[in-house]
């Protein structure tokens, strides 16, 4: 279990990258059509080896048994946030209403929960962000991207480089496959980039935008509030009904704590659908990451201390 020292030097590190490219945004060293090919790249070229970096592990039947929960456990959660969020809004404008429940439903878990739970946990972090992003496409790619475009669901939108890479890995670890020595060190080098790259990405981002815009938007404090703690402590009380030891049990916590995902923030502007509130939101519960994490992890450690 990390110490709360551990907790908060890599906050530091993760606040230090984010502000090299805030630097690099307001410099103009790196625009916004230069910050969107980038994340394409994170996305779509090194997640997938960060991915599949974490098939040199060997995972135990009870290790595999409770990744599943952990896949039920987030994808239930999604499912019921989701539900909450569009009965509360019954009588809430469309545009609103979906942008609002995908803020409050989906976090941040690629990049900005895994460098975090990576340095904190070691590899088997990369294990539990393939099943959080499995559960997060499933949801998102068959009923939030309908709700966002009023378009059908299309079975070809989860065939994502990401989903892709984490099927490669459970049958890699179902099979008891690794890669040859060589192959190894270049997978893990090249997924090991996700960690600076998509921070400086989100600081970029971030450049993009006034902070005192951010500061003023009033709805965006109770959806980084629910975002942000309320979501992760009822995860925390369901982690505790379930099997598990406590690192593993925090590293999921860790991941159902991180702020807004911005993929809501991409299909928001997209589909104008409430674009400035997706905006002011990802960033600003992002910005408050750095309060409300130290606090969900001192409960859990306190928890399974």
């Amino acid at each position: 279990m990390p110490s709360m020292n551990v907790v908060f030097t890599q906050i530091l590190v993760i606040l230090l990258y984010i502000l090299i490219g805030y630097a690099a945004g307001k410099l103009r060293l790196i625009n916004a059509d230069q910050r969107k090919y980038l994340s394409t790249i994170c996305t779509n070229l090194i997640l997938p080896f960060t991915i599949l970096s974490a098939s040199n592990q060997t995972i135990s039947h009870n290790q595999m048994a409770e990744l599943g929960l952990s896949f039920l456990l987030m994808l239930g959660l999604f499912i019921a946030t989701t539900t909450i969020a569009m009965l509360v809004q019954r009588h809430t404008p469309r545009p609103l209403k979906v942008t609002t429940t995908s803020l409050v439903t989906y976090p941040n878990c690629t990049f900005l929960g895994l460098p975090l739970c990576r340095a904190l946990f070691g590899d088997i972090a990369i294990l539990y962000n393939a099943v959080a992003m499995v559960a997060f496409n499933v949801l998102f790619f068959t009923w939030q991207s309908s709700a966002f475009t009023g378009k059908s669901f299309r079975p070809r939108n989860l065939a994502t480089p990401g989903t892709i890479a984490t099927a490669l890995l459970l049958l890699m670890l179902f099979a008891g496959i690794q890669f040859p020595a060589p192959v190894q060190t270049v997978v893990s080098s090249t997924g090991a980039m996700i960690t600076p790259l998509s921070l400086i990405i989100i600081g970029v981002m971030m450049s993009e935008n006034r902070l005192v815009l951010i500061l003023k938007e009033r709805r965006a404090y109770v959806i980084t509030l629910v975002r942000n703690l309320t979501v992760p402590l009822v995860a925390l009380l369901i982690l505790i009904t379930l099997p598990g030891d406590g690192p593993s049990k925090l590293c999921q916590l860790v991941y159902m704590a991180c702020p807004c995902a911005t993929l809501t923030s991409i299909y928001a502007i997209q589909n104008d659908m409430e674009p400035e509130l997706a905006a002011r939101s990802v960033l600003l519960s992002t910005l408050a990451f750095a309060l409300t994490l130290p606090l969900v992890i001192a409960v859990g450690m306190r928890v399974w201390g």
